[in-house]
C-alpha cells in the first residue's frame, strides 16, 4: 500500500536529488516505528531509489515551554523507539542537544549535515507549534527536497478544502471519508538495509540515564516529570489495553466524572504519536457494542479532526483574531464589564485562587500534567471572568496549558482552548463578561460529580517541584 497523495505536503519540491546516499527519515511528532505514514513513505521512496533510509531524530533545549517533564516524555519515547527500529533492521541516531551550539566544528547542525547527504528528507507535517517553521527552516538551509507527511490525522488535512466552523459540519464529511482511511497501516519494510556514518553519537537514553540526561539540558527544570504519566509506545499501548478493559463500558454514562476513569487518556500519546488514532479507533470498535463506540468515535474523531482542519487552515489560530467574529465582538464588547476578582498570572499559575475546585484543576496540570476534559472547560471559562480582557485570557490559558500539560502545544489544544472564546459554538443568552458567548460556572459541577472527592485529591500539591520525589 502506497501513502495518500492527499498526507504529502511537498510545497512543490523537485524530486529527489542524484547521487544521495540514503533517504532520510526527519522524525519530529510521529514517534513510532510502526503504522507510521511519514515513515512509509520514507522507506517506499529509498526502495525505489535502491537506498538505505536512515532516521534522525533531534532534541532541542530551546522549544518554547521546554521543561524536565516534556523532555523526560520524549525521551520515554526515544528508548521504545531504539528498540523498535532495531527490531525492524533500520538505523535510528537519536541527537540530543543539551545547550545552545549544534556543532562547534561546522556550525551546521546535524539534520543539516545528514540533509545534504541525501536524496530526499521526510518528515512529519504538523500544522502548529515549531514544526512547521523548522520545515521552512530547512528548506532554505539545504538542495535536498524535504516533503513532510501528514501522519497525525485518520483523514488527511487536505482532504478538506476549507476550515469547517462547527462540529456538525465537518461530522459527514468525516463520515463519508472514514471507510477509505479507518484501517489499519501496515508497515513498509526496507528492501536494502544499511548503516551510514553519522556526524555526532547517538543517544540511546534508559530509565536509568534519563533522570541525568534531563538534568544536562538547559530546559525549565521547576516543571518536573508527570509522576503518573510515562511516555513512549508501550505506555501508551498499555494505557489503551486499560482503557478497553475498564474505561470504555462507561465511557458514555460517566466520561464526565474526573473521580471515575472512564476517559481514555490517551491525548498526550497521540500528540506525540506515539499511537496513531487509526489504532486506537480499530481496537474500540472491535470491542464496544455499537453504541459504546459511535459515542467514542465522535469525540475523538469528530472533535480533534476538527481541530486540526481549524489549524490547518487558519493561520491566525494562535491569535485573537482566532476566534469567530462574533464572539470577538460580544467578548470585546463586554471587556469593560466589572470581574468578580482579577488574578496575576503568578496567582493562577501555583493556584492560590478563592475557588477550590478552579485550585484542584490547575494543580492536576502542575502535578499530574493532565487534566479532565469537562475540567478543562470550566477551568477556561473561569479565568475568562478573573483577567482584564479576553485577550489577557488567552495568552494566560495558552501558557498555562502548554507549559504544564503533556497533551498541549497541540491542534486539539487551540481547540479547546478557542472553544472558551466560542470556537465551534453558537450564541446563547447574554451575560456579564461573556456577552452571547457560553458561560459555564465551576458551581454547576457540584451536580455533576463529587467535587469534594477531586479536590481532596490535589490539596498540597500547589507546585509542580513538590513531586519530584514522588516520580
Amino acid at each position: 500500500m502506497t501513502t495518500d497523495d492527499l498526507r504529502i505536503h511537498a510545497a512543490d519540491e523537485p524530486g529527489p536529488r542524484a547521487g544521495g546516499e540514503f533517504v532520510l527519515y526527519w522524525l519530529q511528532t510521529t514517534m513510532r516505528a510502526h503504522g507510521n505514514p511519514s515513515l512509509n513513505f520514507a522507506v517506499e521512496q529509498a526502495n525505489r531509489l535502491g537506498v538505505p533510509v536512515v532516521v534522525y531524530h533531534g532534541l532541542r533545549p530551546d522549544y518554547p515551554w521546554a521543561s524536565d517533564r516534556i523532555h523526560t516524555f520524549i525521551l520515554e519515547s526515544v528508548a521504545d523507539l531504539a528498540a523498535d527500529f532495531e527490531a525492524r533492521g533500520i538505523q535510528y541516531g537519536f541527537y540530543l542537544q543539551t545547550g545552545s551550539l549544534a556543532d562547534g566544528r561546522t556550525g551546521r547542525s546535524p539534520l543539516v549535515q545528514l540533509a545534504e547527504r541525501a536524496a530526499l528528507v521526510v518528515t512529519d507535517f504538523f500544522p502548529t507549534f515549531i514544526v512547521p517553521r523548522q520545515i521552512r527552516g530547512l528548506r532554505r538551509k539545504v538542495e535536498t527536497p524535504v516533503v513532510a507527511v501528514d501522519s497525525c490525522t485518520l483523514v488527511p488535512m487536505r482532504y478538506h478544502e476549507r476550515e469547517w466552523p462547527t462540529a456538525r459540519g465537518i461530522r459527514p464529511r468525516l463520515l463519508e471519508a472514514l471507510p477509505h482511511y479507518l484501517h489499519p497501516i501496515p508497515d513498509v519494510q526496507p528492501r536494502l538495509p544499511g548503516r551510514v556514518e553519522l556526524p555526532f553519537d547517538p543517544v540511546r537514553p534508559t530509565a536509568a540515564t534519563i533522570p541525568d540526561l534531563v538534568a544536562r539540558c538547559e530546559i525549565d527544570h521547576a516543571v518536573a516529570p508527570s509522576p503518573v504519566i510515562r511516555g513512549g509506545r508501550r505506555a501508551a499501548l498499555a494505557r489503551l489495553a486499560g482503557f478497553l478493559k475498564t474505561g470504555l463500558a462507561r465511557y458514555a454514562e460517566d466520561r464526565g466524572d474526573p473521580n471515575v476513569d472512564a476517559t481514555s487518556r490517551l491525548s498526550p500519546y497521540l500528540h506525540f504519536g506515539n499511537v496513531s488514532i487509526n489504532e486506537v479507533l480499530l481496537a474500540t470498535r472491535e470491542v464496544a457494542p455499537p453504541a459504546q463506540y459511535e459515542k467514542f468515535q465522535d469525540e475523538a474523531l469528530t472533535w480533534r479532526e476538527l481541530a486540526h482542519n481549524y489549524v490547518y487552515h487558519n493561520p491566525k489560530h494562535r491569535t485573537w483574531e482566532g476566534v469567530p467574529s462574533w464572539a470577538r465582538k460580544e467578548l470585546d464588547d463586554h471587556a469593560a464589564d466589572p470581574r468578580p476578582v482579577r488574578y496575576g498570572d503568578d496567582d493562577l499559575e501555583h493556584a492560590r485562587t478563592h475557588d477550590a475546585l478552579w485550585n484542584a484543576c490547575q494543580r492536576s496540570l502542575l502535578r499530574d500534567g493532565e487534566l479532565h476534559n469537562y475540567l478543562r472547560m470550566l477551568w477556561g471559562k473561569a479565568v475568562l471572568q478573573w483577567t482584564s480582557t479576553p485577550q489577557e485570557a488567552l495568552r494566560v490559558l495558552e501558557h498555562l496549558n502548554h507549559k504544564y500539560a503533556l497533551d498541549g502545544r497541540d491542534p486539539s489544544s487551540y481547540g479547546g482552548i478557542f472553544w472558551i472564546f466560542g470556537k465551534f459554538d453558537r450564541p446563547f443568552y447574554r451575560r456579564p463578561i461573556y456577552g452571547t458567548v457560553r458561560y459555564q460556572s465551576l458551581a454547576a459541577a457540584a451536580g455533576k460529580f463529587d467535587v469534594k472527592a477531586y479536590i481532596g485529591r490535589y490539596d498540597g500539591a500547589d507546585d509542580a517541584r513538590q513531586v519530584r520525589l514522588g516520580r
